[in-house]
């Protein structure tokens, strides 16, 4: 629970990495962000058709109280983040499309980094990549409304409080299994908020 976004693409070109690394290296120290940068090119600078399960390319960077943000690919130039990386490596799910999902949670950092994120992927996407999909929970993509981007931060730190609430006000009765539990502290809760 958090909010969110959410995205996927394609690396334009194989040959443009470095400059894309690049680009969001200089974002990052203009920031002060943290960031790790991975194999920063591909094999004979070209994509693969069998994606290699050794490597991982690009950069992931990490603004204060926000999980890492993932321009990274899979050898056939599709994004993929570090959890979808690792889970690859514990098995075969290359056919599966989970992998190519990427998210970062925002909800603990800030609505000035949100933005700042959201307009990062922007310049990328009309500079790098194709195929480019970004679904954001706060609703900046879509809109560039920062008062709804400020609403919807406040709606989940709202919610989250609330949860937070109900986990300290309702005890667990004895012998009561969780998903009972929650049901009937979602149902106390949901009470309370009407």
């Amino acid at each position: 629970m958090g909010l969110t976004i959410h995205y996927k693409g394609k690396l334009n070109n194989a040959n443009q990495l470095k400059s894309l690394i690049e680009d969001v290296k200089d974002v990052a120290r203009a920031e002060k962000w943290s960031f790790f940068v991975f194999k920063e090119q591909f094999e004979r600078e070209t994509f693969s058709d069998v994606i290699d399960k050794k490597n991982l390319y690009g950069i992931m960077i990490s603004p204060p109280k926000c999980e890492p943000l993932c321009i990274t690919f899979l050898s056939n130039g599709r994004m993929t983040g570090i959890c979808n990386y690792n889970l690859l490596q514990l098995g075969n799910q290359t056919e599966d499309e989970l992998i190519y999902n990427v998210f970062t949670k925002t909800q603990y950092s800030s609505c000035e980094n949100h933005i700042k994120l959201i307009l990062l992927l922007d310049y990328l996407n009309k500079n790098y990549l194709i195929d480019f999909e970004c679904m954001d929970e706060g609703f900046f993509w879509e809109t560039r409304d920062e008062e709804l981007l400020i609403k919807t931060f406040k709606k989940y730190n709202n919610l989250i409080d609330s949860l937070t609430s109900s986990i300290e006000m309702i005890p667990k009765n004895n012998g009561e299994n969780i998903e009972d539990y929650i049901l009937r502290m979602a149902e106390v809760t949901n009470k309370n908020l009407k």
